[in-house]
């Protein structure tokens, strides 16, 4: 432990690295500071490779490619060895894939939170498969609760996740919920938004404040490029009109619906920005190059969400040399020409456009707004035919 926090509280001491990471990533990313002295501050652990929904929006069939590999515990030791795990702030065991499927989860959290107890950690979950014996783990360990239902109704809930399970999911819920019982973790329910479901957001407000939550979480779904679309076995594929960009006036009608019925029940609502606010454009601020390792479950890291679908080809080919934090230790790539060249092209100070991947974000709509429809329908193509080596 770092020797002024050691006799402070568990959540002081939390809240004092938090304040202390964030205080040095702001100064860097606004400062252009390509090569830095601080390690990794978030760490985004892509649980397993494999699911067990088909949501019509993820930009993998984990049905059709998924390899059913994932991160052990032995694996996890690794990585933390090869970190430096005092100034890691927060750890997300998450990924594209379902995390419950990694038959590790309940013994990594537990490990997590005894050997670096400052350090906060987030399951990212569809709640399909709530094993009680993981649950107890995770609850156990003070690990918090993303859980990604998309759905208000059993109907919607199965055109998105191809599962016909929603009352299944609820009932996996009510338990969650009733196991945590006084415990501090939170739980929070997240639905990305899209033309198939959007109706369904003030009921989903109203199931929240039911069963409990201690947030509703929105988001905007991005539309990946048709070759990322197919699902095995799905006969629909999402489409270009799923895109709210497209039913503008109905999606900010029903999302001020979501905020009055939020008020109402005092559920905290993290909401989308409206298409109506033209007030909200801004510089790109992406500061994931200061902050952030998505690791995959064999090693390879990742700068940032989606990075695993987007950077990927060009990582396995050698094109980008962004390390695998399995054999290295972070020192050993954390600064190296592909994160300085990251960090350049996001930078507040200074910035250079040098990584395509970076210019076709599926994020740029936290600072560029909604009303630019590429930053809803993403085009990939002019970074898929970059021959940039880094």
């Amino acid at each position: 432990m770092i020797p002024q926090f050691r006799d402070l509280p568990r959540r002081a001491v939390s809240r004092l690295r938090l304040w202390r990471a964030e205080r040095n990533i702001k100064s860097a990313a606004g400062n252009g500071e390509l090569e830095i002295a601080f390690a990794p501050s978030s760490l985004n652990l892509m649980m397993a490779d494999t699911c067990n929904s088909q949501c019509v929006m993820c930009g993998k069939d984990y049905r059709a490619c998924g390899t059913n590999q994932y991160l052990t515990l032995d694996n996890i030791e690794s990585i933390y060895n090869h970190l430096d795990m005092g100034y890691l702030v927060d750890v997300i065991y998450g990924g594209g894939g379902e995390p419950y499927l990694n038959p590790d989860l309940g013994r990594i959290a537990r490990f997590t939170r005894k050997k670096y107890p400052f350090v906060q950690h987030t399951v990212i979950s569809n709640a399909i498969d709530l094993r009680e014996d993981t649950t107890d783990a995770l609850l156990e360990s003070g690990a918090h609760f993303l859980i990604s239902v998309n759905a208000a109704t059993a109907a919607a809930y199965k055109d998105v996740s191809g599962v016909d399970g929603f009352d299944h999911v609820i009932g996996n819920l009510r338990r969650l919920f009733r196991r945590r019982g006084k415990r501090a973790s939170t739980i929070h329910l997240s639905m990305i938004l899209m033309r198939r479901n959007i109706e369904d957001l003030p009921a989903f407000i109203d199931m929240a404040a039911d069963l409990g939550a201690d947030s509703v979480k929105a988001m905007y779904s991005r539309i990946y490029p048709q070759t990322h679309r197919d699902k095995q076995g799905r006969q629909q594929t999402i489409v270009d009109d799923d895109s709210l960009f497209f039913h503008q006036a109905e999606s900010d009608r029903i999302v001020r619906i979501a905020q009055t019925r939020a008020k109402h029940r005092r559920m905290r609502f993290d909401q989308v920005p409206l298409f109506g606010d033209k007030h909200q454009v801004r510089k790109r601020d992406c500061t994931e190059p200061w902050r952030s390792l998505f690791i995959n479950f064999n090693g390879d890291v990742y700068p940032c969400p989606a990075s695993e679908i987007l950077f990927r080809p060009k990582i396995d080919a050698g094109q980008y040399q962004s390390g695998n934090v399995l054999r290295q230790h972070y020192k050993e790539f954390w600064n190296n020409r592909f994160w300085q060249e990251l960090r350049r092209t996001n930078a507040g100070k200074d910035r250079l456009e040098v990584v395509p991947e970076c210019l076709c974000c599926g994020g740029a709509i936290c600072w560029g707004g909604p009303c630019n429809e590429k930053h809803h329908i993403l085009d990939w193509s002019e970074a898929e035919k970059s021959d940039l080596r880094l």
